[in-house]
């Protein structure tokens, strides 16, 4: 029991540290006039579009996902969900995204949209199987 209380607490940590919008809030940043937004997001996230997370049993979206400017997912999303292995959760994806990089200095989703390539390469690199030989 005591693992599961501690990783439930690790998960709520790392949720804090990421600013969340519900399914809601983000059809409106995309401007997708639906009456079950919620549908429809869990429809883009079937699609590999967009990357959610379970908050307190609701659906949420990291914000740095979207270019708010242009109302879309940062195209790189896609390509970053293309790429990563069944056993990297989305939280795992949103931890690798939201941490310092020795590439940027700085967090990787801070540099969605202008250097996306890096961020595919880094991402590749992150979860390249390791070889010894």
């Amino acid at each position: 029991m005591r693992n599961s209380s501690h990783n439930a607490n690790v998960e709520e940590r790392l949720l804090a540290g990421i600013d969340l919008i519900d399914a809601s809030q983000a059809c409106a940043l995309l401007r997708i006039e639906t009456d079950d937004p919620e549908d429809a997001i869990q429809s883009m996230a079937r699609d590999g579009v967009i990357i959610t997370l379970v908050q307190n049993g609701k659906t949420m979206l990291p914000l740095f996902q979207f270019d708010v400017v242009n109302g879309r997912v940062f195209d790189v999303v896609r390509h970053i969900l293309n790429l990563r292995p069944a056993r990297i959760s989305n939280l795992r994806l949103c931890y690798w995204l939201t941490r310092a990089h020795v590439d940027f200095d700085c967090a990787p989703a801070d540099r969605l949209g202008r250097e996306d390539a890096a961020i595919v390469a880094a991402f590749r690199r992150y979860v390249e199987p390791v070889r010894h030989g």
